[in-house]
């Protein structure tokens, strides 16, 4: 049975305008010329590693558009057939091919979820983002679920 492949992720290190072309990223681990960082509904093209930890991109490729981001934000590495273009559509099965399943143009984040020895016990489940006020008034994000199960 294949393995399956989990996205690694990064945060983006400093804030990134629309027309940006190299991001500062928390690590570059993973990260080669022809792989895909994709940052809340953006994928961008990686075509150079600049002086770590800069990377220099193409914007808003494979059908979704160039957009600000804030620093912080949770970057998804991938090679482009990683991501997809359409939601999940029936049960998912015990070995997917990569988790999470990320719908590039739409901006939703799937996880399979449930008993992965039974097919008919399983299901793609979106994520969801909760964001809040915690201790001496910081804002916090939660993101739920974050894995597959």
């Amino acid at each position: 049975m294949p393995a399956t492949v989990t996205l690694v992720t990064t945060t983006l290190a400093d804030a990134v305008g629309p027309s940006d072309t190299r991001v500062k990223l928390a690590s570059t681990s993973g990260v080669l010329p022809g792989m895909r960082l994709y940052v809340d509904g953006e994928l961008m093209a990686v075509f150079l590693l600049a002086v770590d930890p800069w990377v220099e991109v193409r914007r808003g490729v494979d059908g979704t558009a160039s957009a600000a981001h804030p620093s912080s934000v949770t970057v998804y590495i991938g090679r482009a057939d990683q991501f997809y273009s359409q939601d999940p559509t029936g049960r998912p099965n015990a070995a997917i091919p990569v988790s999470p399943y990320i719908n590039a143009t739409s901006g939703r984040i799937w996880f399979a979820q449930g008993d992965a020895n039974a097919t008919a016990d399983r299901w793609w489940q979106l994520q969801t983002t909760t964001h809040g006020i915690g201790s001496l008034g910081i804002r916090t994000v939660a993101l739920s679920p974050d894995t597959s199960t």
